[in-house]
């Protein structure tokens, strides 16, 4: 299992990732979506909440969860200037129970918000999930 992390957001003091399998593709040939964490910065810590999705939990131990887990916290911590201590909220949910909302109404505001995020891919829109 080789983990990759895309930033989807990232403001002054916090970001968030979505968390890849590389090594397991999904129907469209890209690596499986297995999760997202929410990133915020303090000086003195790092808190974080990460959903990994229980369809791909599920399928491991305990021990290779949080060998999952330590991988992405130590990507998370390891950057310059980045607390090492952190604060961790961590749950499974799935997948599929996972809704995406925004509030912008038509697609031509959503195209120009998403041509403003940088190396993001396409959100699906209306209620469905943008981490497949």
């Amino acid at each position: 299992m080789r983990i990759k992390i895309k930033r989807r957001v990232r403001t002054s003091s916090s970001e968030q990732w979505a968390l890849f399998d590389a090594d397991v593709m999904d129907e469209n040939e890209q690596p499986t979506n297995i999760g997202k964490a929410d990133v915020h910065y303090d000086p003195e810590m790092v808190f974080v909440t990460m959903l990994l999705w229980s369809e791909f939990t599920e399928t491991l131990d305990e021990t290779t969860v949080q060998q999952v887990i330590d991988e992405i916290m130590d990507e998370i911590t390891e950057p310059v200037g980045a607390a090492a201590d952190f604060s961790l909220d961590f749950f499974t949910p799935s997948l599929k129970d996972y809704k995406f909302q925004t509030s912008l109404e038509d697609e031509e505001e959503w195209d120009e918000a998403e041509e403003e995020e940088e190396d993001e891919e396409p959100h699906e829109r209306n209620g469905k999930n943008p981490w497949n």
